[in-house]
């Protein structure tokens, strides 16, 4: 089995900050949506809160690993 070279880390981290962005950005549009609609948050703004709070822990990890 092959490793990752460096252009295939880059790639996998921006593909990665992307698909977070999109995701916080379209559950944070979501939760205020609903918030003017029905002045409660539902479900979308703990997912997105539970959600950021594991990519941090995981940013956190991998930095740490690296050093």
């Amino acid at each position: 089995m092959r490793t990752m070279d460096e252009m295939e880390k880059d790639h996998s981290g921006k593909a990665a900050r992307l698909a977070f962005s999109y995701y916080t950005l379209v559950l944070l549009i979501w939760s205020l949506v609903d918030w003017f609609k029905t002045k409660s948050t539902g479900i979308e703004f703990p997912i997105l809160m539970i959600g950021c709070a594991i990519y941090a822990g995981v940013q956190i990890y991998l930095r740490r690993k690296t050093k």
